[in-house]
């Protein structure tokens, strides 16, 4: 079993070492790529330190979604065995590598997702006063719920859609039985969330105009109000994944319930029937 990790950077200086080190405690054999989007910080360095993989995307420091979505659809082709995950620097996945080598033998090759609005109290933008990996409150994101993670060679192409929020993957596709969490380490506290989207508002104006990235915004009060509606939702959350059971026919769920109220006589001796 085999995982690599593309990660999209741009000034991820704070964020980056903890996401390294996210997937590392999980699957500790996992491999870097970080697409490195002309970052002005010391984003570039650190990954380098902790043995990734670096390419350079050149937009000219601008925030283009249709650029990055070409770039999710594409970075990853040359990988030709193995999990693959495709995700921004806030997006951490939990899975392991005793999930994967489940999933193996289950034949899956694209894993469910339900996507969570990871929610803590930074009173900083260095996040330097909170431990990131104990942070286990938040309140589910269905724009979050992105199929991140697949396998290669089954799955041929992801067809992501802007943001890669939806996709059409094409291959051998069999989604898996359980549900994976995507913690989306965003509403990580007041100052880091005002300071983060002020500056993606400024790298991506041009786009706001033809409909993209306008959640973005300079507006500090709007901000904050909406950092506090996801701390009032948030609640605590377990990282394990959610075991979703085969579907029954119809017609079986409608003798289960008559089996159930069958006298337990009749019970044991179709228990007996039935081993």
């Amino acid at each position: 079993m085999s995982l690599h990790v593309y990660l999209l950077c741009h000034n991820e200086e704070v964020l980056l070492p903890h996401a390294i080190e996210h997937y590392r405690r999980r699957v500790p054999g996992v491999t870097f790529t970080i697409i490195d989007n002309e970052s002005t910080d010391r984003s570039v360095a650190i990954a380098k330190a902790l043995g990734c993989t670096v390419e350079t995307l050149a937009t000219g420091g601008k925030l283009d979604d249709i650029v990055l979505r070409d770039l999710k659809n594409d970075v990853w082709k040359s990988i030709t065995d193995g999990w693959v995950i495709v995700a921004d620097m806030d997006e951490w996945l939990c899975v392991t590598e005793e999930d994967f080598a489940r999933e193996d033998r289950a034949g899956t090759t694209l894993l469910n997702i339900e996507g969570l609005n990871v929610v803590g109290e930074s009173a900083n933008t260095l996040l330097d006063d909170l431990d990131l990996h104990a942070l286990n409150t938040g309140a589910r994101y269905d724009m979050e719920s992105k199929s991140v993670c697949f396998r290669r060679p089954q799955i041929t192409a992801m067809n992501y859609g802007v943001g890669a929020h939806k996709a059409e993957p094409e291959g051998v596709v069999r989604r898996s039985r359980r549900t994976y969490r995507l913690k989306h380490m965003n509403w990580l506290g007041s100052a880091f969330v005002v300071q983060k989207y002020s500056r993606r508002y400024a790298r991506g104006k041009e786009q706001q105009v033809r409909g993209f990235g306008i959640h973005y915004t300079d507006s500090a009060e709007k901000v904050i109000n909406e950092f506090n509606e996801w701390r009032a939702r948030a609640r605590s959350f377990s990282e394990a994944p959610i075991w979703t059971p085969p579907s029954w026919p119809p017609a079986l769920v409608r003798l289960a319930k008559r089996l159930r109220r069958a006298p337990a006589g009749v019970q044991r001796r179709i228990r007996g029937l039935i081993g």
